[in-house]
């Protein structure tokens, strides 16, 4: 399988600018409330001092003074809550995030897992043994494989790809129409309920061709209600726009 574009060891992400931006700023109000308490205090020590010495005017002055710095130590104080408010909510919004893109990543992980268990007991030449062993293997591949980890962690990559690429490593035929969920196996064919009226392909097996040293590269995949029929070719895991023995041969 194509590695996912992701990086299986990530460096933590930079923090969103508005974050940056919301903590560079608490941390400014943190040390204009710092001087403007420095300095409240150093006017309300010359305020009793003025007292003490009976210095009216001085003192009236002193306390004109503190009484500016309080209310601007009460606004710095109130723009400090504000972000950390801020900060709180981003906080919140980033862990439903992050809790929505995990349930996402569980239900992708379903949906393969899915499409593999029935193409394995769709797969006439696996018996009930060996395909016990198989869907232990799947589940083990779907948590511990660090690729298809990251590619299932990404919403735009495709799950047809990982169910081909599990599929073929297992040595099973693999049938991606599982992947949709009112899919039943029995009743669809050519995206539509099977009436007789559309070709089938021309070879009589799902695989192609059925000798030489390419023999089974490629895959005829039925289709279901939301993905057309198609032939993939299992040994890059991409999908044809035409039947395999129609395509230009190498060197031409």
């Amino acid at each position: 399988m194509n590695k996912a574009h992701s990086d299986s060891n990530p460096q933590p992400a930079a923090p969103a600018p508005d974050r940056a931006d919301a903590e560079q700023a608490a941390r400014m109000l943190d040390r204009l409330a710092e001087m403007a308490m420095e300095r409240a205090e150093a006017m309300h020590a010359a305020s009793l001092a003025a007292i003490k010495a009976g210095d009216t005017a001085a003192t009236k002055d002193l306390e004109l003074s503190l009484d500016r710095i309080a209310r601007g130590v009460r606004r710095t104080l109130a723009l400090k809550l504000h972000f950390a408010q801020k900060r709180q909510e981003m906080a919140q919004k980033a862990a439903v995030h992050a809790r929505d893109r995990a349930e996402e990543k569980t239900q992708r992980r379903r949906q393969v897992a899915r499409a593999v268990s029935c193409s394995i007991g769709g797969d006439d030449s696996v018996g009930a043994e060996k395909g016990e062993a198989l869907l232990a293997d799947l589940w083990e591949r779907l948590i511990e494989d660090e690729d298809i980890d990251a590619a299932l962690a990404l919403a735009g990559h495709p799950l047809e790809e990982i169910v081909i690429h599990l599929c073929r490593d297992m040595g099973i035929h693999p049938d991606p129409a599982w992947l949709n969920p009112d899919y039943s196996g029995t009743n669809w064919s050519y995206g539509r309920e099977a009436d007789g009226d559309e070709p089938e392909p021309e070879s009589e097996s799902k695989l192609w061709p059925e000798t030489g040293p390419e023999a089974g590269r490629y895959f005829y995949f039925k289709g279901s209600r939301k993905i057309p029929p198609c032939w993939i070719d299992l040994f890059t895991e991409k999908r044809l726009d035409r039947s395999p023995w129609e395509l230009k041969p190498r060197g031409r």
